[in-house]
């Protein structure tokens, strides 16, 4: 198995914290968010994965290196169009890298309990899997879901509140023989709504395609996506809920 690590966004609506600063180096009980994701991807002995950068991508490189210190194999993807496009463009730039393989796709600047990650790896389901909180009060930003059968039937941040059953969290699975399909998905998106989208109009295509995805609950784990300073501010209080050993 491999992981993806998605971090080339450039974290505008952090101001000041992130003017030059990476999200996912962003410091969280002493340790930066991607030591965090390293860490725990370590010890599901993952020991391939890709750090897809951007925005400072030199200060990220800094950071993890060669992934020694976590006893991974780190390659580093660029996407020199960071500005103008969406994480989607730098999933596709990874596609050499993933396709033919087993897969974790991880947003980078999603603060989780560890466990969460352990649960979505070790699932029982097979094909494509989401990580969801099914269990957290929704709000219109969040990345909503639908689900019918114990399937995702819908994904969007568009999605009425009253539609939605969770929300996904950055976190998925995406098994070998699905690779490819998840990836023709990505170019079938790109060609029809350009490269500025999210990469879950893939899942939403291959919904649309009548593919099954599944999901994993989070289980009432914490977790938090960082994009302003209020969330930064209430990961670090949760901090103490996630286990200090990812320090």
């Amino acid at each position: 198995m491999k992981a993806a690590i998605l971090a080339a966004g450039t974290g505008s609506r952090l101001k000041k914290y992130a003017e030059k600063t990476p999200k996912t180096l962003l410091k969280i009980n002493n340790a930066p968010i991607l030591h965090c994701i390293l860490n725990s991807i370590s010890k599901l002995n993952i020991t391939e994965a890709a750090i897809i950068t951007g925005f400072e991508a030199a200060k990220i490189k800094k950071f993890a290196g060669n992934g020694t210190n976590w006893r991974i194999n780190l390659r580093y993807i660029h996407n020199p169009r960071y500005k103008t496009t969406n994480n989607i463009y730098s999933l596709y730039l990874a596609k050499n890298y993933l396709s033919g393989h087993e897969f974790l796709i991880i947003n980078s600047d999603t603060f989780f309990h560890e466990d969460i990650l352990f649960k979505l790896h070790s699932s029982a389901k097979k094909g494509i899997i989401l990580a969801v909180d099914t269990e957290k009060e929704l709000e219109e930003e969040g990345m909503k879901v639908l689900i019918e059968d114990d399937r995702i039937a819908g994904i969007s941040k568009d999605m009425p509140l009253k539609e939605a059953a969770g929300e996904y969290i950055g976190l998925s699975r995406i098994d070998r023989q699905f690779s490819n399909i998840f990836f023709e998905s990505i170019e079938n998106v790109i060609k029809g709504k350009g490269a500025a989208v999210f990469y879950e109009e893939a899942f939403k295509n291959l919904i649309k395609n009548r593919h099954a995805i599944y999901y994993q609950s989070t289980e009432g784990l914490p977790w938090i996506e960082i994009d302003t300073p209020l969330d930064l501010k209430k990961a670090r209080e949760i901090a103490q809920l996630v286990r200090g050993d990812q320090n």
